[in-house]
């Protein structure tokens, strides 16, 4: 494969434990579906809240940058696929690309491990956050769940409902009146 930036020929690595294709000019690196994932899940090295930190500025950086980013680029993987351009976790401004057919990742020099450090820096907040939004996501959960519960008895009423209506027409068409057919929800 050759590199979406610079042409350049890939040569594959192991990164992680995760063979990844890197580009030996620009230091683009492009990662299979589901690749990206298995690194952030597995990777060895911890960086340091500095490091973590020094990314918020960096960030905003790039987050503010990225409605003016229009780097085209061209899936490696897949002839003549444009890929989509998108935040990594919505709000990091680590923008990347994704193709859109084989679900292949481009990461430019050092965006792998800028990914890392903010995937460090979120699991190093995860217990305030428990703490901090758990009970209210237990509430919204039990919401959501009561709605869930009405949603399925009113598709159940409605289904029952259809069937007594299907039924007394049958029923009607073998010439039984109305009148001797009971049926508690039909509606005529």
């Amino acid at each position: 494969m050759k590199c979406p930036r610079c042409n350049s020929l890939l040569c594959s690595i192991e990164y992680e434990g995760v063979q990844i294709d890197v580009c030996p000019n620009c230091k683009g690196e492009w990662l299979d579906a589901g690749e990206l994932l298995k690194i952030v899940q597995h990777h060895d090295e911890v960086f340091s809240p500095e490091e973590i930190a020094s990314l918020d500025a960096v960030n905003k950086q790039i987050f503010s940058a990225e409605k003016d980013d229009h780097d085209e680029l061209n899936c490696p993987h897949c002839e003549g696929v444009r890929m989509e351009h998108f935040n990594y976790g919505d709000t990091s401004g680590i923008i990347l690309h994704k193709c859109p057919k084989c679900g292949g990742i481009w990461t430019d020099k050092e965006q792998l491990t800028k990914v890392e450090e903010v995937v460090d820096g979120w699991k190093a907040h995860l217990g305030e956050d428990v703490a901090k939004y758990g009970p209210i996501l237990q509430k919204i959960e039990v919401q959501e769940q009561k709605q869930l519960d009405q949603a399925v008895s009113i598709s159940r009423f409605g289904f029952v409902n259809s069937v007594c209506d299907g039924f007394a027409s049958k029923m009607a068409e073998c010439c039984i009146p109305h009148s001797e057919i009971f049926l508690p929800f039909s509606t005529f």
